[in-house]
């Protein structure tokens, strides 16, 4: 497909006086971008639906097609065949496209969150916080309930954190506090999963690659694992220190 598209630019137009019989019929022997429109869509639409990170919807990205070049030799062709062929290829093209564009632009992941609502007595705060703290939710509020000994906790915790949540928060506050969990929306996690250091400063800091935790990387992989997607993972690391292999 590559020899009928190029990245050249070709603009022009037909002159007023043409007779208007003739821009009808030399439009059928021609291609044009709205014979591949339909294609154009399917593969946004592709690539849009299944991004290259998780497999999952975009949200937040515009694209912009700028450019659209036929070359062709029409009097070797016949048209209706090459409209035929040349379809499922727009279709590649344009997802294979869309997702690169993406990936280029350092992306990054919409984590999935609940709003957490929980009420605890003072003794049992500092427990409560901390347990929030470890599964990387944050407080948005807390304050005494008048009358009473119970402070009402309202916090963020990412569905990604979430499971155990509950039952770790009972038993670090023997009862004493009960989460409940609402699906609150998306948040963007500002992390890109493919940073790795490269000016001097992060080298030294950092070292080549990097010991601190990329969150973004570890959700990415988690997911792809998950869903049968290849990761950068290694599966088996020091295979022959396996006790397996020394029995």
């Amino acid at each position: 497909w590559q020899k009928y598209f190029s990245d050249t630019k070709i603009s022009g137009s037909l002159s007023s006086d043409i007779n208007e019989k003739f821009i009808e019929e030399r439009a059928s022997l021609e291609l044009s971008i709205r014979d591949f429109e339909e294609g154009i869509h399917t593969g946004f639409q592709l690539a849009t639906k299944t991004g290259p990170l998780c497999a999952e919807p975009l949200m937040g990205v515009a694209y912009f097609l700028e450019d659209f070049t036929i070359s062709i030799d029409y009097e070797n062709v016949d048209i209706s065949e090459i409209r035929q062929k040349l379809g499922g290829y727009v279709i590649t093209t344009m997802r294979d496209a869309c997702l690169q564009g993406f990936l280029e632009l350092s992306p990054r992941l919409m984590l999935a969150m609940y709003s957490c609502d929980i009420q605890a007595t003072t003794e049992a705060l500092g427990r409560v916080y901390a347990v929030i703290s470890r599964r990387r939710g944050r407080i948005i509020s807390d304050e005494l309930k008048e009358g009473t000994p119970f402070f009402q906790i309202c916090a963020l915790l990412p569905v990604v954190e979430s499971f155990g949540f509950a039952d770790e928060i009972r038993k670090r506050t023997s009862g004493a506090a009960v989460p409940q969990l609402i699906f609150s929306g998306f948040e963007m996690l500002n992390e890109d999963p493919f940073w790795v250091p490269t000016t001097e400063e992060e080298l030294e800091d950092l070292g080549e690659k990097s010991d601190r935790e990329n969150l973004a990387k570890k959700y990415m992989e988690n997911v792809r694992k998950r869903k049968g997607m290849s990761t950068d993972k290694k599966i088996v690391e020091h295979a022959e220190k396996q006790r397996t292999l020394k029995k």
